[in-house]
C-alpha cells in the first residue's frame, strides 16, 4: 500500500514532537450525550388517612370510667332503662285472667246495714249438688266465719297473698256445704302492705281467682268492705252482677245517689254487669222505717232485687250457732230472703253461656 498523504502528515507532525509514527492510533471520537436536567422534586404530601366510619353515638352516654375499672352504670342510665320498661308494659296488650264462674259483688255505702249477713244466706239458697256457691270475704273486719258456722279463721287471704301462696288450700266448707275463703287475721302492717299490693296490681283479684278453677256453674259472692276502697274495686271490676245493700233510714236515703254513681262506671263496658239493690232491715214497728222503705222502692224501682223485713229469728240463729234456713225457714225475713235468692237465681241463669 502506498502511503498517502495524510501518512506523511502524520510523520511529520509526530516527528516534530520526537515520536515515530508508528506509534499514532487513530482513535474514534465519542458520542456526545446531552444530559436532561431532571425535574424538581416534588412537594412532599402528606400521608392519604384511611376513611374511618363514625361510630354511632350511644343512647345514653355513660360516665367515663378509667381502663381496668368496672363502675355500676349512672343514675341517668338507670331512670332511662325504668321508663323504657314502663312503656313496654303499656304498649304490651294485657290479657286478664278469665274467670268462668258468675260472680257476685255484695257492696255498701256503710257498715251495720246487714251485708255480711245477706252475702252468707245467699250463698246458703245458691249452692247446690249441681253448683258451688264461694263466699269470698274481702272485709278485713275478718267476720264472715260467723255467719256460715266456721271457726275463726286465723290465716286467710290475706296472709297467702303476702306471703304468694296459692288460694286453693283455703277454703273452708260452712253451712249447706257452701265454702269461704276467709280474709284472715290480720295487723296494720299487713293490711298496709296488701292494700299497696292491690294498688300496684289492678289485676290482683282476678289472677287469684283465675287460680281456683271455678266453672261456669259455680257462684262466686264477694263480701267487701264498706265505703269505697281498693277491696270494693277490684271486686266491681270482675262482677257480672252488682247487689247493693241499704238501710230503710235518713243516712241511705241521703248517700243513695252517690252510691248509683259510684257504681254506674262499672256497669258499662263488656262485662255487662247488672246492679240490683236490697232494702235490707224494715222494721215494721216503726212507721218511718216502713216510710223510707216506700220511698226508696219507689227511687229503684226496676233496679230493686227485693226487701227483708227484720227478723229475729236471723239474729237468733246466728248467735247460736245455726243456719237459719234450718232453724227457722218460715219466718218473715227467711221468707223475704228466699225470694231474693230464687230472683237471683233466675238472673245467674239468663246470663249463663
Amino acid at each position: 500500500m502506498q502511503p498517502s498523504d495524510d501518512d506523511d502528515d502524520v510523520a511529520n507532525l509526530m516527528g516534530k514532537f520526537g515520536a515515530k509514527a508508528d506509534r499514532y492510533r487513530e482513535i474514534e471520537v465519542a458520542r456526545v450525550f446531552t444530559e436532561t436536567p431532571a425535574p424538581p422534586p416534588a412537594a412532599p404530601q402528606p400521608p392519604a388517612s384511611t376513611p374511618i366510619e363514625p361510630a354511632s353515638p350511644p343512647l345514653v352516654q355513660a360516665d367515663a370510667v378509667a381502663p381496668g375499672k368496672t363502675t355500676t352504670p349512672s343514675l341517668r342510665t338507670l331512670l332511662h332503662d325504668l321508663a323504657r320498661q314502663r312503656q313496654a308494659q303499656v304498649t304490651q296488650p294485657h290479657q286478664e285472667p278469665h274467670v268462668a264462674a258468675q260472680v257476685i259483688a255484695v257492696v255498701s255505702t256503710r257498715g251495720g246495714v246487714g251485708r255480711s249477713t245477706l252475702a252468707s244466706l245467699l250463698a246458703i239458697l245458691l249452692n247446690g249438688a249441681d253448683r258451688q256457691a264461694i263466699v269470698l270475704e274481702l272485709d278485713p273486719q275478718n267476720a264472715q266465719h260467723q255467719h256460715l258456722g266456721i271457726g275463726p279463721q286465723t290465716s286467710g287471704i290475706c296472709q297467702a297473698s303476702l306471703e304468694r301462696h296459692s288460694w286453693r288450700e283455703l277454703a273452708q266448707t260452712g253451712y249447706a256445704n257452701t265454702r269461704l275463703l276467709a280474709f284472715g287475721e290480720s295487723d296494720s302492717k299487713q293490711l298496709h302492705a296488701l292494700e299497696q299490693e292491690l294498688k300496684d296490681n289492678p289485676h290482683w283479684l282476678a289472677q287469684h281467682l283465675d287460680e281456683l278453677g271455678l266453672g261456669e256453674h259455680d257462684t262466686l259472692i264477694i263480701d267487701t268492705p264498706a265505703g269505697t276502697n281498693v277491696y270494693q274495686d277490684q271486686a266491681l271490676c270482675m262482677a257480672n252482677l252488682i247487689i247493693a245493700v241499704i238501710r230503710p233510714d235518713a243516712a241511705s236515703h241521703a248517700t243513695l245517689e252517690r252510691l248509683i254513681a259510684s257504681l254506674k262506671p262499672h256497669l258499662q263496658g263488656e262485662r255487662h254487669t247488672a246492679c240490683w239493690f236490697v232494702i235490707n232491715g224494715v222494721d215494721t214497728s216503726h212507721a218511718l222505717s216502713v216510710d223510707i222503705a216506700q220511698i226508696l222502692e219507689n227511687q229503684l224501682k226496676s233496679q230493686l232485687l227485693g226487701t227483708v223485713i227484720w227478723d229475729d229469728a236471723i239474729a237468733e240463729a246466728l248467735a247460736y250457732e245455726c243456719n237459719p234456713f234450718e232453724q227457722s225457714a218460715e219466718s218473715r225475713g227467711c221468707q223475704d230472703i228466699l225470694a231474693i235468692a230464687d230472683k237471683l237465681h233466675d238472673q245467674l241463669e239468663s246470663q249463663r253461656p
